[in-house]
């Protein structure tokens, strides 16, 4: 173990953890879904609140998983990791010809990658399959970074290319911003300090202007934390789903910032696999 995992789980075990809500059967497990393999931040991460918390987990890679519904179907919750920038092409059919026509121009913007070529239909199919189908209105998903955008983008809500082209803030590559909750939400009771300090690797973001100017066309989704004067979202979450996004890594964060949403997350997985025992 490295100096920095042995930090990281000082900064877990040393932190107060909250009266626990579900309470799992002796021996059972929670399987973490995750939509691309979840890399050694997320599972050390995820592992540390799991054993603050009492519970045991085990994490499966839904993109290898011959058919992706039977293969959601299989896990307590889901975890839509960051990583590559998303392709327009799975946003631009639900937007304006004017914004088509923009995001044309510029797609030298994007960042265009192999790992987005793996991922996109794979996460794509997963959001919307999540959101439509009713067997999945009890399971939990968190999607962090490139996982908050998915989950926008599977609404047919479109992104920057660029925030610094588009915004003129400098892009958020290694930088900490606080993030401010607004109104009554999943985010409000999570972090009741009503601010969290999130570590940041992105430089694009939901185009926040187009949903709220458009809001009425995506009932499902609503942003619930904002920075840089509300200019760029930090936090989303779906109105059917017990769904969450969030635009910095709590899994690179400090422990004020990442206990309290896997702790969230993993209770709500017990929640889930408690109550499919019924």
């Amino acid at each position: 173990m490295n100096k920095t995992s042995i930090l990281l789980l000082g900064l877990a075990l040393f932190t107060p953890q909250p009266a626990q809500t579900c309470t799992l059967p002796e021996n059972e497990v929670l399987t973490i879904g995750c939509s691309t393999e979840c890399n050694i931040f997320y599972r050390f991460r995820v592992q540390t609140t799991a054993w603050a918390m009492g519970h045991k987990v085990r994490f499966r890679d839904l993109s290898k998983a011959s058919d992706l519904k039977t293969a959601m179907l299989s896990v307590d919750a889901i975890l839509m990791p960051g990583g590559a920038d998303i392709d327009p092409k799975y946003y631009l059919p639900s937007v304006s010809e004017e914004l088509q026509r923009y995001t044309q121009k510029n797609l030298q913007l994007v960042k265009f990658s192999k790992e987005g070529e793996r991922r996109d239909p794979v996460e794509f199919k997963l959001v919307r399959t999540y959101s439509e189908d009713d067997d999945f209105r009890d399971l939990p998903l968190l999607g962090i970074c490139r996982g908050l955008q998915m989950m926008s983008v599977g609404q047919g809500i479109p992104l920057y290319l660029d925030i610094k082209t588009e915004l003129g803030i400098p892009n958020r590559i290694g930088r900490f911003d606080r993030a401010s909750i607004v109104g009554s939400s999943l985010m409000d009771e999570i972090y009741p300090q009503e601010t969290v300090l999130g570590f940041k690797l992105h430089h694009q973001g939901i185009r926040v202007d187009y949903l709220e100017e458009n809001s009425a066309s995506y009932p499902n989704t609503r942003i619930t934390a904002y920075s840089h004067d509300r200019k760029i979202a930090e936090a989303i979450e779906y109105t059917h789903r017990p769904a969450l996004g969030v635009q910095y890594h709590p899994e690179r964060s400090f422990t004020a910032a990442s206990a309290p949403v896997f702790r969230w997350f993993l209770n709500r997985a017990c929640t889930y696999k408690t109550r499919e025992k019924r």
